[in-house]
């Protein structure tokens, strides 16, 4: 009986970092991959410039840049700007962040000679009395795993075997979400029209600007419900304004480093690295002039916000 070619693709992939680590169907990898941490890390792929240029200058060729680390992500992730997520995932994602390697487990040892032969790295030998009672035999084991603790893994990146591994402990889904619907809000309503209209405006116009629409993105995503009325004296109303746009800054930063770190193959990091040296050459930045318009026509914000996205466009555009 010929295999089918589809059932082989997705039983084969092992996917941490999601709700299952393996699953029946690719249609239920793509379910889970599409709202688990893997989704945002290609969300926030999405919203570097940079790889954005990169894209439209490579078009299928080898990636020209200084940065052999961008280069790379392009060279496994590819063009993300031309398909949905769950395209990506199916042709690309699932190879992509799969563990090469099953987990190691606990298992019997039989023989003298299967305790002796293949790789005993990270492993140790017990001996269990089976007239102990489970409870003890689970404590006496646990201070046995205790005195190896320093030889132990510190965090989960050190047991993924995955070619992109992801330390699902570093940042909550929603807080996520919550920064990159900040940042398409930021990047469509401030980002794009102080560039658009850069030459027409003062400084102090777009700074008293800016503050007007954080207040305003803060209100419409919920950031700080207690900061959202006007009402009071000037000093509370001016209080409240403040601890609005202190807030969507939060998220903003936050967002900025979860973008600059994806460039750099790290996710989630919402540490901000050091600077990156130029990553392309004079010549490049030329010609990357050319496409501005474009990068500003692009709707980066991601489907799993679209609801609170339009809505909050409409409490904007309403002034409300």
């Amino acid at each position: 009986m010929t295999s089918n070619p589809i059932q082989d693709e997705y039983e084969e992939p092992r996917q941490k970092g999601m709700t299952h680590f393996r699953h029946a169907t690719m249609e239920e990898e793509i379910a889970d991959a599409s709202t688990s941490i893997r989704r945002w890390w290609w969300e926030f792929l999405r919203l570097s410039k940079d790889y954005w240029l990169l894209c439209q200058s490579t078009q299928g060729g080898e990636p020209v840049t200084y940065d052999e680390r961008l280069a790379q992500i392009y060279r496994d992730f590819g063009n993300i700007y031309d398909c949905s997520f769950e395209e990506w995932w199916r042709r690309t994602g699932s190879q992509l962040f799969k563990e090469q390697q099953l987990p190691p487990r606990v298992q019997q040892i039989t023989s003298v000679e299967s305790a002796v032969s293949g790789n005993r790295a990270g492993k140790i030998l017990v001996e269990i009395p089976l007239q102990l009672s489970k409870e003890t035999v689970q404590k006496q084991i646990n201070w046995i795993l205790e005195s190896f603790q320093d030889r132990r893994p510190s965090n989960r990146l050190e047991t993924s075997t995955s070619r992109y591994p992801i330390n699902v402990t570093l940042a909550r889904l929603n807080v996520l979400q919550k920064s990159h619907e900040v940042y398409c809000l930021h990047h469509e309503l401030i980002a794009k029209p102080t560039a658009m209209a850069q030459s027409n405006m003062s400084r102090l116009d777009t700074e008293f600007q800016e503050r007007a629409d954080l207040f305003k993105i803060g209100k419409a995503l919920r950031i700080s419900p207690g900061n959202e009325s006007l009402t009071g004296t000037k000093e509370q109303i001016d209080r409240r304004a403040n601890s609005m746009r202190q807030m969507v800054w939060v998220f903003m930063n936050r967002a900025r480093a979860l973008i600059a770190n994806a460039e750099r193959a790290v996710f989630p990091d919402a540490e901000m690295p050091e600077k990156t040296p130029p990553r392309f050459s004079s010549k490049q930045d030329a010609q990357h002039k050319e496409l501005e318009a474009q990068w500003w026509a692009l709707d980066l914000s991601s489907t799993l916000s679209e609801n609170r996205l339009a809505m909050a466009r409409k409490l904007h555009y309403d002034g409300n």
